[in-house]
């Protein structure tokens, strides 16, 4: 999965979403539009957290 579309599926903007990971926003940009290719641990590392969240959101725990 790419770093677009794990944010597309976060409904965050590219600022949000770097600030939700730590993450630069510049770096991010360049991400996405192919300019740099994130590293695949650092995509791994978000998509299992999205996941977890989705997880603990769906058994009614809070994050």
């Amino acid at each position: 999965m790419k770093i677009i579309e794990l944010r597309k599926r976060t409904g965050l903007s590219q600022s949000k979403f770097a600030n939700r990971f730590h993450l630069n926003v510049r770096t991010v940009q360049q991400w996405e539009r192919e300019a740099r290719k994130a590293p695949d641990y650092v995509v791994w590392l978000i998509e299992r957290v999205m996941d977890l969240e989705e997880q603990l959101d769906a058994q009614g725990n809070e994050i």
